[in-house]
């Protein structure tokens, strides 16, 4: 795993990619609710909610595809939906915007006192809603986006809620398409994907250990401009944007094996 991982217990490490390795084999919705009471049992988050989204190009939601309500009350759910919140939601806004960055509701809500604020949070200040850590992840080629939060009164006082989340999001992004139907999906035609090298495979595996593009280097004993090489490839190849979203990818496509 990338570095910032190294802050977690040995405990918190072996839990997080078993749950990491749990999420890259959902089938359906229940497999994927069994994910989320065990990152309920990892993490303070009483109330958890996730929806797949189609999006246009300024960010803006264009269709709810699915919704998955873990834990949130359902007469809140409904209300939401009734009134199209998603499309004015600044956490929602906040997290397309952001692309695969936590945000914190905290923060968020500081800065959006208007009538979204007032109607939805009136009655729902005692569940904790107005604090949480969210994120969204964004499909570039096909407008798709999952988005996700995880709300509790003690979630945002502890930085090691949001590097388990960190480690999490990409293989929950995943999960949430296996678990959607293919109408909802959308999946657009497309070429076979490419098949990695050996080098392209090895180096994907070291940078599941957490090494650096310098430590790869040193490992295989080519230049760190070489590594970089092969990760503009890999990303390429998988169609991913970064490190963690490469390794999801890989597992998620049996290339990897913890």
């Amino acid at each position: 795993m990338a570095e910032p991982f190294s802050s977690l217990s040995k405990t918190d490490l072996v839990k997080l990619l078993e749950i990491y390795d749990l999420s890259l084999q959902v089938r359906d919705q229940k497999e994927f609710k069994t994910v989320l009471k065990k990152i309920q049992e990892l993490i303070p988050s009483s109330l958890i909610a996730c929806g797949l989204v189609k999006i246009n190009s300024l960010n803006e939601v264009k269709k709810m595809l699915k919704i998955i309500n873990h834990s949130f009350p359902s007469d809140l759910i409904a209300f939401y939906l009734q009134q199209k919140y998603q499309k004015a939601d600044p956490v929602v806004k906040t997290a397309l915007r952001l692309r695969g960055n936590i945000v914190r509701r905290t923060e968020i809500f500081r800065y959006f006192q208007d009538n979204f604020r007032s109607q939805y949070l009136k009655d729902a200040s005692d569940i904790s809603l107005h604090t949480g850590l969210s994120f969204g992840i964004v499909e570039e080629k096909t407008y798709r986006a999952s988005l996700f939060s995880f709300c509790d009164k003690e979630i945002e006082k502890s930085p090691r809620h949001e590097t388990i989340l960190n480690g999490l999001k990409y293989p929950l992004h995943l999960a949430l398409l296996n678990c959607s139907h293919p109408q909802e999906v959308e999946k657009p035609a497309k070429e076979s994907p490419q098949a990695l090298t050996a080098r392209e495979l090895e180096i994907l595996k070291w940078i599941m250990d957490g090494k650096t593009n310098w430590e790869i280097s040193c490992i295989l004993k080519i230049s760190e401009a070489t590594v970089k090489f092969h990760l503009k490839n890999i990303f390429l190849k998988l169609d991913v944007q970064n490190r963690c979203q490469a390794v999801a990818t890989a597992f998620h496509r049996r290339l990897l094996s913890l």
